[in-house]
């Protein structure tokens, strides 16, 4: 069995599976010797160019959330806050969605995130926001991205279910010394935090940190497949959005010759084998963001939206920071809040959230067995949530797991 203890080199995250895309590394070897790159099974992978030293290949390693994965510990003399098993820390929840309608209409579901990102700029707690958006050139693709206002942060709105790299520059942009937050993934957050042990630039600029529920990142295949339904080559495209424009909305596809495609999004998310889920989303053991300030999820009953239509949002506040914004955003108006959410609606709305993390000590157990590489995963609760699934249903995700990994699921090859 390997071990995580041991030194990995950046081809062995990727070839194990374990590479989630995030682009830290790049930025801290820099684009000379790490680039990122699509690869084969579409996914955004690290590439090294020239040689890591020895303390560069430690400092990725500790950085690594595909390696490291740490959930929340309480500060020493914090307010106790409620710590659930599946669910993380949780100071507050509720329902709501984004106040201004034109937000809430254009962002995915009710714009909560657009509508904090915006009450941050606009309150001036900080100067910009970092998170991802349609690449400008390859409207397929997504791009780290940048907003200084409204309108550039309604540009980068509404889901990206593909690969993205939003940490390639990330020490480019602490140097530039102005307060800023994040939105993205847990996982993003996960490196983030990682980082912050080495660098205290992170926690004097980054003010706040928000993320989405993930149901994990799909590979850049499955959006190439609608490319392909439609009967063009990705360069024809010229438009792409996931979701938005209402509850979901539709996902749209615009090609040069002016023709314009939808699919509903029960349609694109209907046939589960069609996903083409990266393996490290299938073991992640947080894909809820249990080191986030904010939490935002979709809350629809039994997990899909019945109808397009007004959109709102779960809105779960972990850090006291978090909690303070979302009460100013409350009282700004930015953000209206509708109705109590509690554990049993997230387990209605999001119940495959709970299964996985109730599975994953079995389906580590295979990986183990196997003499594959596994995450180093600390206090995220994950023998406490196994204990709440039945020994049938965990013994059948670790037949499974053996399964996938006699499949080669967790093989990847190298970029070209």
């Amino acid at each position: 069995m390997q071990s995580i203890s041991e030194v990995q080199s950046v081809e062995t995250i990727v070839q194990e599976g374990l590479c989630i895309g995030c682009g830290l590394c790049q930025s801290l070897a820099g684009p000379e010797r790490i680039r990122m790159a699509m690869s084969g099974e579409g996914g955004e992978r690290p590439v090294v160019l020239a040689p890591l030293d020895e303390p560069a290949l430690r400092m990725i390693n500790a950085v690594c959330p595909g390696l490291n994965v740490n959930g929340y510990v309480p500060a020493h003399g914090e307010f106790p806050v409620e710590i659930d098993p599946i669910w993380g820390p949780t100071r507050f929840m509720a329902i709501g969605h984004a106040t201004d309608p034109d937000v809430r209409f254009h962002a995915s579901s009710g714009g909560a995130l657009s509508a904090l990102a915006i009450h941050l700029l606009e309150h001036k707690h900080v100067d910009f926001i970092l998170h991802v958006a349609a690449s400008p050139d390859r409207p397929l693709r997504s791009v780290r991205h940048l907003s200084f206002d409204k309108l550039q942060v309604l540009q980068g709105s509404g889901s990206r279910y593909g690969p993205a790299a939003p940490l390639t520059d990330f020490q480019n942009i602490l140097a530039m010394g102005r307060p800023f937050a994040f939105i993205g993934k847990a996982c993003d957050i996960t490196a983030i935090r990682n980082y912050a042990r080495t660098d205290p630039r992170v926690d004097q600029l980054l003010r706040y940190t928000l993320n989405f529920y993930c149901g994990g990142v799909s590979e850049f295949g499955k959006t190439l497949d609608y490319a392909r339904r439609i009967g063009v080559d990705e360069d024809q495209i010229t438009h792409l959005r996931y979701r938005g424009d209402g509850c979901p909305g539709d996902m749209v596809m615009k090609t040069r010759d002016g023709r314009e495609h939808r699919f509903s999004y029960n349609e694109m998310w209907s046939d589960e084998k069609r996903w083409q889920l990266q393996f490290r989303c299938k073991i992640c053991p947080d894909a809820l963001g249990d080191l986030a300030d904010i939490s935002v999820a979709d809350v629809w009953p039994g997990g899909k939206p019945i109808t397009d239509g007004i959109g709102f949002n779960g809105f779960i506040a972990r850090t006291k920071g978090g909690l303070e914004l979302l009460n100013e955003a409350v009282k700004c108006r930015s953000i209206t809040l509708t109705e109590n959410l509690t554990y049993d609606g997230l387990v209605l709305a999001q119940g495959s959230q709970m299964t996985k993390k109730q599975a994953l000590t079995s389906r580590y157990r295979a990986m183990q067995e196997t003499g594959a590489l596994v995450p180093n995963v600390q206090h995220l609760r994950l023998e406490e949530a196994a204990a709440m699934m039945s020994e049938e249903d965990r013994e059948d995700n670790y037949t499974g797991m053996l399964r996938r990994l006699a499949e080669g699921d967790n093989r990847e090859d190298l970029p070209g």
